[in-house]
């Protein structure tokens, strides 16, 4: 496997699959993109350097996500924050909550699917935070099920802003200004030592160290450093003992039950999930849009219990993320997962 360290050189043109409409549309960015991205990237980069479509056949994104190069040359990776996670202190960012599973009470009704529901248990209610993310030393403690605090969170815009471009048509008869057609649309400016980590499988062929890929619309380019980042490894004694486990989603989870993950040895109890969001994209290969397919988020945790003791396979889930029907979204790194105990 080889883990690479995209570093934009530019602001970055990240579009979902929604389209300009009236004049003075709004375009906006999508962050963190999806995993496509950086599989396309890496694969015409690939390309570029002589590697043929039948070579590339076996290619599979193993990994995506956002990190964080310091100054000693270290690489960091970030995480969205888990579903699983709440904090209300807007200033200090102190007071960090794990949801817990919790039978319904007898007597209140709901359109909850599953046996458990995920509940805060705070002393003090609030709003959550929104835009935070964990350094690579929350991860860590998120993987181990103990408490985080304010050190363990950065905020979105520690890590990126956005800057809005306008953008004007143009006839294409008289190669000038479209009347009524203008829009903006939003790039992604990330800050400095800010860029996307991606691993991969799969291809003979490697990436010249400090070349060039290009990242997003427009082509902007990023550069390649070749990294080799904290691995990701959950206290599976633990697990196997008590028996249960959180999964939590870090990238995009395409399941055919809908938000249900699929192929996971123990009994889904309880799930934290947010709105289904819809990927869609287009194939350069045979010319076509891909089909919009509705997904899990990025950052959804699911708690399962009565872990059937299968260890190698729920190893294997964690190290290969979850199959898909379609090939192409699974090669392009769809269904990548972290698996941990449950929070103490």
């Amino acid at each position: 496997m080889t883990t690479l360290f995209l570093e934009p050189l530019d602001v970055l043109y990240l579009r979902g699959n929604k389209l300009f409409a009236d004049a003075g549309a709004h375009g906006e960015a999508l962050m963190p993109p999806w995993p496509s991205l950086a599989a396309g990237a890496i694969r015409s980069r690939l390309m570029a350097e002589g590697a043929s479509l039948e070579a590339l056949a076996d290619f599979r994104l193993t990994q995506f996500g956002l990190g964080r190069r310091h100054e000693s040359k270290a690489i960091d990776s970030l995480w969205p924050l888990p579903a699983d996670v709440i904090v209300s202190d807007e200033i200090g960012l102190a007071d960090a909550t794990y949801l817990r599973p919790c039978p319904t009470p007898t007597g209140i009704a709901s359109s909850h699917a599953l046996p458990k529901l995920p509940t805060l248990q705070t002393e003090i209610p609030g709003k959550p935070v929104a835009g935070l993310w964990l350094t690579g030393d929350g991860i860590a403690t998120w993987l181990a099920g103990q408490p985080l605090n304010a050190k363990h969170f950065v905020r979105s815009g520690e890590l990126w802003q956005t800057d809005p471009r306008l953008g004007i048509a143009l006839d294409p008869m008289t190669r000038s200004a479209a009347h009524g057609k203008i829009y903006t649309t939003e790039t992604i400016a990330l800050k400095k030592g800010i860029g996307f980590i991606a691993a991969y499988e799969g291809s003979a062929k490697e990436l010249p160290a400090e070349s060039l890929v290009r990242v997003g619309g427009d082509g902007r380019g990023a550069v390649v450093r070749f990294v080799t980042p904290p691995p990701i490894t959950p206290d599976w004694t633990r697990i196997e003992k008590e028996g249960r486990f959180r999964l939590m989603l870090t990238t995009p989870g395409m399941f055919s039950g809908g938000w249900r993950p699929d192929g996971v040895p123990a009994t889904l109890v309880a799930a934290s999930v947010s709105r289904a969001e819809t990927v869609s994209g287009w194939d350069l290969v045979t010319n076509n849009p891909k089909p919009a397919q509705r997904v899990a988020p990025t950052g959804s945790v699911y708690w399962f219990e009565n872990f059937l003791g299968d260890l190698a396979a729920l190893k294997a889930l964690a190290l290969n993320g979850f199959p898909s029907a379609d090939p192409s979204r699974y090669a392009e790194g769809f269904g990548k997962l972290a698996i941990a105990p449950w929070a103490a």
